[in-house]
């Protein structure tokens, strides 16, 4: 499969995927809204595999060599298994759903590693602890359970806690998808990632960052991009 941060693999096997579909649709319409032979409309289908099999097999024989073994492998026999039964066709819709389905694969794992990255961008790298009537700025490691921090407007939230003092809104979107303000008063909880509205609120952090929703979201993003 393409590595998700190289695109002109990926790009390569949309290329392909996309030639294999043209070339499918060209030998049916010669072999069955034509005169034309059976070896004559099967020309599309040799240029598939002459810019989309043969490359494919090739990067199969090298995963063989390798001893990476996967269900790709099948798909590999099943594309030269077709050209000595002289079933084109057939191969050639292997070829389409080989490099169609890396090509899918190989976007989903780009689009989760650049959400991936827009939600470490997003986290915050300090909280605002309070003390007495101050506050003072520490990192996100320094938080511990219990203390009083202050979510200052259009923030982002830097740990689960509860609401202590303040009223005002945050938008969940970002983590639970709800398109609305979501409402927060003395007693309300509150999860890190969350943006705060206009009004300044006051928490009490009732899990180390590490352990917070945003933290978690981001380990599970990790795990799937692995």
């Amino acid at each position: 499969m393409p590595a998700p941060d190289d695109p002109p693999a990926q790009r390569r096997q949309l290329y392909i995927a996309a030639l294999t579909l043209a070339a499918i649709a060209v030998h049916l319409v010669l072999r069955f809204g034509t005169s034309m032979g059976e070896k004559g409309a099967d020309i599309p289908l040799w240029i598939a595999y002459a810019f989309g099999g043969i490359p494919l097999v090739w990067s199969l024989i090298g995963n063989l060599v390798r001893r990476e073994f996967g269900s790709d492998l099948l798909a590999g026999m099943s594309i030269v298994t077709s050209v000595f039964l002289g079933e084109y066709l057939a191969g050639a819709l292997v070829i389409l759903m080989l490099s169609g389905g890396e090509a899918i694969e190989a976007y989903a794992v780009s689009h989760a590693s650049s959400v991936l990255k827009a939600l470490a961008k997003r986290m915050p790298s300090v909280a605002h602890r309070k003390s007495g009537t101050s506050f003072e700025e520490i990192g996100l490691d320094e938080v511990a359970i219990g203390d009083l921090l202050e979510v200052l407007p259009h923030e982002v939230c830097p740990v689960d806690g509860t609401v202590v003092e303040g009223r005002g809104t945050m938008d969940e979107s970002y983590l639970t998808g709800e398109p609305y303000q979501i409402s927060k008063t003395p007693g309300s909880a509150v999860i890190s990632g969350a943006l705060n509205g206009e009004c300044s609120l006051t928490i009490r952090a009732d899990k180390l960052a590490v352990d917070s929703r945003y933290a978690k979201i981001m380990e599970v993003m990790r795990d799937s991009e692995e």
